[in-house]
């Protein structure tokens, strides 16, 4: 398993290991000893975990707002973003890289504020939203896939607090 983390803001202090272990964390539940299967991954394609190539790029506000604008067309800034590189593909894959997770540490940090929790659990929340996205979940389809990726984060939290007891 390959997990690149790529910080190219200033403002917040994070830890790269923290968000390494979460997405490591979050994979290998997914996984639960077997191949990884999710929405776009359960259309015949499944992927061993020790294969599995995420990276997570930490941009200040200015930076997400730009990417959102660009491929959402939205002009604001958000909290995460997701680029799956396995949309669309129906293949087995040996080795796949899964996509590209941009989060807003800013965000986080405003999020973690309003919801009266710490920046590190608003920044694993993200990670495995943004997680869940690339392998195909996708909240603005309909209520019930928007439930279906509600209660897989609320699974993937919970497994990673046992993890890190």
């Amino acid at each position: 398993m390959e997990i690149a983390v790529k910080n190219c803001q200033r403002s917040i202090k994070i830890n790269p290991g923290s968000i390494t272990r979460v997405v490591k964390s979050a994979i290998e539940h997914l996984a639960s000893g077997k191949r990884i299967r999710g929405r776009n991954l359960a259309c015949g394609l499944s992927l061993d975990p020790s294969k599995a190539v995420v990276s997570v790029l930490l941009v200040g506000d200015r930076r997400m707002r730009e990417m959102n604008r660009t491929y959402r067309g939205l002009d604001r800034t958000t909290d995460v973003l997701s680029f799956s590189q396995l949309e669309g593909s129906l293949l087995q894959h040996e080795s796949a890289e899964l996509g590209d997770i941009v989060i807003s540490p800013a965000q986080a940090k405003q999020q973690a504020r309003e919801r009266g929790t710490t920046l590190n659990q608003e920044l694993a929340l993200l990670l495995i939203h943004g997680l869940l996205h690339l392998i195909g979940y996708d909240h603005d389809k309909n209520r019930y896939e928007a439930k279906k990726m509600r209660e897989k984060e609320t699974e993937l939290i919970h497994a990673i607090q046992k993890v890190g007891r």
